[in-house]
């Protein structure tokens, strides 16, 4: 395979780190003028024309994908410093040193584990007019894992009994600090008379793209308060919110569903300084059967013929 074309991202970051090391007050937050600023430098420096026209999706850029650990300084690896996204208050990103156990700057770790296998699930009942119109995008993963109730069949197998129901809210919803949560449910909890409510965020990934932590806490926080300014507290008091996340797996139509440990109201308003870390509850990985087009499965089509 050809070695990856080093981006031309890396001497910005290295730039950054660089005047924030001037700085010498240990500041490891960088801004939006942080990056057009080491971008005007390096494009004077070697003339090349990288754009400042978008800078606050600088780092998401770098991040997202599968290879993300590949678009990152070596001389910053070398010093065990990664980074992560930051947004909201002119943020872009920040500067974090690795973990003990950390071996690479962005460890793709929610992935199906080695020897998991699948579940098969029918997608039979899914028309064949929608699945002719699938598409690699996380809306239409969202909505082939709402058809097939996958989350209620991996909730069903993993949780405790006393879960009685899963009822998708809405798709792609749009939140106040510029992030989107791509599936919202809203799940009943409890025995007999004691049902309780519990809010459940869904972050999508299609094939290649990772499942970042610090996407699904910030959702956890914006869901949670938008649920509480749109809906009176006596219409749908909010008890918990377990965060869930799901990934399209190639080659064979596969679905990786990841349910983290539920969050308190108070964990979700907790300051940013005192944000908790997420903790796997369960994962699977489920098959659907036939495989469905633009879920980790591309279908050969027919070439067309060429006109004489």
């Amino acid at each position: 395979m050809p070695k990856r074309k080093p981006s031309d991202k890396l001497p910005v970051i290295e730039r950054i780190w660089h005047v924030l090391g001037l700085e010498g007050n240990g500041r490891m937050t960088v801004y939006i003028q942080d990056v057009v600023d080491a971008i005007d430098y390096c494009n004077q420096k070697d003339g090349k024309k990288r754009s400042a026209a978008n800078p606050a999706n600088f780092m998401k850029d770098i991040i997202r994908k599968d290879s993300a650990s590949e678009n990152w300084p070596s001389s910053l690896s070398a010093l065990r410093m990664g980074g992560r996204q930051r947004v909201g208050m002119k943020r872009v990103f920040e500067f974090r040193p690795y973990d003990q156990d950390q071996t690479e700057p962005f460890p793709n770790i929610h992935m199906p584990k080695p020897g998991m296998e699948p579940v098969i699930l029918q997608s039979l009942s899914m028309p064949l007019a929608s699945k002719a119109l699938g598409r690699r995008d996380e809306s239409w993963l969202v909505q082939t894992v709402v058809s097939l109730h996958v989350l209620e069949h991996h909730l069903a197998r993993t949780c405790t009994p006393e879960m009685k129901e899963l009822v998708h809210l809405q798709t792609g919803v749009k939140l106040g600090n510029n992030s989107e949560v791509d599936g919202l449910f809203r799940a009943i909890i409890g025995q007999d008379n004691q049902r309780e409510h519990v809010l459940v965020t869904c972050e999508a990934k299609q094939e290649g793209q990772r499942i970042l932590e610090h996407q699904v806490v910030e959702q956890i926080s914006s869901a949670y308060k938008s649920v509480m300014d749109s809906v009176p507290e006596d219409e749908l008091r909010i008890v918990s919110i377990v965060p869930v996340a799901i990934k399209a797996i190639p080659p064979h139509g596969d679905i990786y569903v990841v349910v983290f440990d539920a969050w308190s109201p108070e964990d979700a308003l907790a300051d940013e300084s005192a944000v908790k870390d997420l903790t796997v509850a369960s994962e699977g990985l489920y098959r659907l059967n036939p495989p469905v087009p633009g879920i980790g499965f591309k279908p050969k089509r027919p070439r067309k013929k060429r006109s004489p």
